[in-house]
């Protein structure tokens, strides 16, 4: 009998901290939810 293996992969926490340099290399949808959630203060602009 084969016996399936389950890969234990290592996940990173969501990232609710931005930096205004990250901020400059992510494509547009997604920096407009960022932005979205910022103003909400679901997410916290590092300066």
């Amino acid at each position: 009998m084969a016996e399936t293996k389950k890969k234990k992969g290592v996940y990173l926490p969501k990232k609710t901290y931005w930096h205004l340099y990250s901020l400059q290399n992510v494509q547009t949808e997604k920096l407009v939810g960022v932005v979205n959630k910022i103003l909400k203060r679901e997410y916290v602009l590092i300066k």
